[in-house]
C-alpha cells in the first residue's frame, strides 16, 4: 500500500510539473506578429524569436487581416475559380480556421469592433462602392450601403469608426475622413475635417481626441487636373482637432512618400516608401512634443508595426521577400518568407 501511495505521488508530481513546462513552451511559441507573404497567398505567424510557428496557405489572395483578442480575421478576394469573397476567422494561438463567412462583395479595407466587421469593398457600382457590416456571431450582413469613393483607411477609436474616402474627380468635394457611431443603426457618415480637402489623408492615427495624418501626394509622376493645390497633399503631416474638425497644425515632411503612421510612446513613426518602384530608405520619426523630425535608415519599408512586449519593429521588404526585426535602431534578424512580403501586424496583449 505504501509503495502504491509513493508511486501515485510521483505520477501527480510529474503531471503537475509537466503541465507547467507545457504552459511555458506554449507561451514561448505564442505569436507576436502576423504577416502576409508569397503574393499575399500565405499568412505566417511569428513567435518572439521571429521563428515561423504557423503558415496558412490559400488559393485566393488575402486582401488584408486584423487581429482582435485571440482571433485573426482575414479577408480573401474570391478570384480563384470556384471560390467567392469570404472572411476566415482563425485561432491566433494555433492557426486553426474556426469559421468561414461568405461576403457579398470583394473586400478591401476593414476593422473589427465588438464582434462586428465594418468592411469596404473595391467593387464599383453606379450607386458607389459597397460598404457593409457583418455580424461575426452569426455571419449575417446587418447593413449594406454605398460610399462616394474609394475607402483607403478604416480605424477604430473609442465608440466610433473613422473612414477615409477618396472620391476624386468631379466628386472630390466628398473626399474626407468620416466618423460613424458604432451604436448608430442607421450607419450615418459624418465628415470629420471641416476645412476643405481635395484629397483625404493616406493614413492617420487618433489619440487624445486628435487625428494625426500623413498625405503621400505627388512627389513625382502625373498629377490629376482636378487637384488644384497638389502641394498641399504632397509629403504633408497634419493634426486635426476632433472637437471642431479644424486643422491645428501642418508641415511639409523632409522625406518623400510618407505612407503609414503609427504611434509609439512619445513619437510617431512613418514609413517612406513608394509603391510605384517598390523602394524606400527611411522611417521618419516625429517627436510628439515639438513635431521635430529624425530618421531611421532601413531598406524598402513597405509595411511595419511595433510590438510593445518585444520593444521592436517588424518591417517588410517586398523586393526580396524578407521580414526585418528592428530593435534600438538596428536590424537584429532578417527572415526570408517567400518571393515577397507585405502587411505585418503586431499581436498586442
Amino acid at each position: 500500500m505504501r509503495k502504491f501511495v509513493i508511486f501515485a505521488y510521483f505520477i501527480c508530481c510529474c503531471f503537475i510539473f509537466g503541465c507547467e513546462k507545457s504552459k511555458e513552451i506554449n507561451h514561448a511559441r505564442y505569436p507576436t506578429f502576423v504577416a502576409l507573404a508569397d503574393g499575399d497567398s500565405k499568412l505566417i505567424f511569428l513567435d518572439k524569436k521571429m521563428n515561423i510557428v504557423k503558415e496558412i496557405n490559400n488559393k485566393n489572395k488575402f486582401q488584408s487581416f486584423s487581429i482582435d483578442g485571440n482571433r485573426v480575421y482575414a479577408l480573401e478576394d474570391g478570384t480563384y475559380t470556384g471560390t467567392k469573397p469570404s472572411m476566415l476567422i482563425m485561432n491566433l494561438s494555433n492557426g486553426y480556421i474556426e469559421r468561414k463567412i461568405k461576403l457579398p462583395h470583394i473586400p478591401a479595407a476593414f476593422v473589427v469592433v465588438k464582434q462586428k466587421a465594418y468592411i469596404a469593398s473595391s467593387e464599383i457600382f453606379r450607386e458607389g462602392m459597397p460598404f457593409f457590416i457583418v455580424n461575426l456571431s452569426n455571419g449575417k450582413i446587418e447593413k449594406l450601403m454605398f460610399t462616394k469613393g474609394m475607402v483607403n483607411t478604416i480605424k477604430h477609436y473609442k465608440d466610433e469608426i473613422f473612414i477615409s474616402i477618396n472620391s476624386g474627380g468631379s466628386m472630390s468635394q466628398h473626399s474626407n475622413v468620416y466618423r460613424i457611431q458604432t451604436n448608430d443603426a442607421s450607419l450615418s457618415f459624418h465628415p470629420v475635417i471641416q476645412d476643405h480637402l481635395e484629397l483625404p489623408p493616406s493614413d492617420f492615427v487618433i489619440e487624445d481626441n486628435k487625428m494625426y495624418c500623413v498625405f503621400t501626394g505627388f512627389s513625382y509622376g502625373p498629377r490629376p487636373e482636378w487637384v488644384k493645390d497638389p502641394e498641399k497633399y504632397t509629403n504633408r503631416f497634419m493634426v486635426i482637432d476632433l472637437n471642431n474638425g479644424k486643422i491645428i497644425y501642418e508641415k511639409k515632411l523632409s522625406k518623400p512618400f510618407p505612407q503609414k503612421i503609427i504611434s509609439v510612446r512619445n513619437k510617431f513613426y512613418i514609413n517612406n516608401y513608394t509603391d510605384m518602384d517598390m523602394k524606400g530608405k527611411f522611417l521618419t520619426i516625429i517627436n510628439k512634443k515639438d513635431f521635430g523630425e529624425s530618421f531611421l535608415p532601413i531598406k524598402n519599408p513597405a509595411y511595419f508595426d511595433y510590438n510593445k512586449q518585444l520593444k521592436g519593429f517588424l518591417v517588410s521588404n517586398p523586393q526580396n521577400g524578407t521580414l526585418q526585426f528592428m530593435k534600438n535602431g538596428k536590424i537584429v534578424k532578417k527572415l526570408k518568407v517567400g518571393e515577397n512580403s507585405s502587411i505585418v501586424k503586431s499581436v498586442q496583449k
